[in-house]
């Protein structure tokens, strides 16, 4: 009998529920998008996904495309690559960009004052740089569906 992709990712997330933390698991995506909100009117190309943190929603849109970022951006510390914050976005969300040395970038939405961004964008960097070295060519892309925070 063939397990769907679904089923074992419940399965996980069952199994994980009995532990005190629970690993942020991907709802939704990866989905090609056109547009990245938290940069006004765009057209850039995308993927977006969506992560659990337990009740916790994570938004996240991976790209490719150069990024130049207004002065509503401040220099945020973490991790290897280059981070940063936006400043008063509006929606009741903490929003960050996160620039990878392998060149890829990261847009991510979090609830107000997560003590979990950094620990979140550290571990998902180091498991998207795995996926990219393994993906065979550029249109199989995928985005990590199990990531462990503790």
């Amino acid at each position: 009998m063939k397990k769907s992709p679904f089923l074992i990712l419940f399965l996980i997330y069952a199994a994980a529920a009995s532990a005190e933390e629970l690993p942020a698991l991907l709802h939704e995506g990866p989905v090609p998008h056109l547009g990245i909100e938290f940069l006004g009117v765009n057209a850039i190309p995308s993927y977006y996904g969506e992560y659990f943190y337990g009740e916790r929603l994570i938004r996240v849109y991976f790209t490719k495309s150069d990024i130049f970022l207004t002065d509503d951006w401040s220099a945020f510390k973490c991790g290897a690559g280059e981070a940063y914050t936006l400043n008063g976005y509006p929606s009741g969300e903490d929003v960050y960009f996160y620039r990878d040395r392998r060149g890829w970038m990261l847009f991510l939405a979090f609830e107000k004052e997560a003590d979990y961004v950094c620990r979140f964008i550290e571990i998902y960097a180091s498991r998207q740089n795995y996926f990219i070295n393994i993906a065979r060519d550029d249109t199989a892309f995928s985005m990590p569906a199990v990531l462990e925070l503790d």
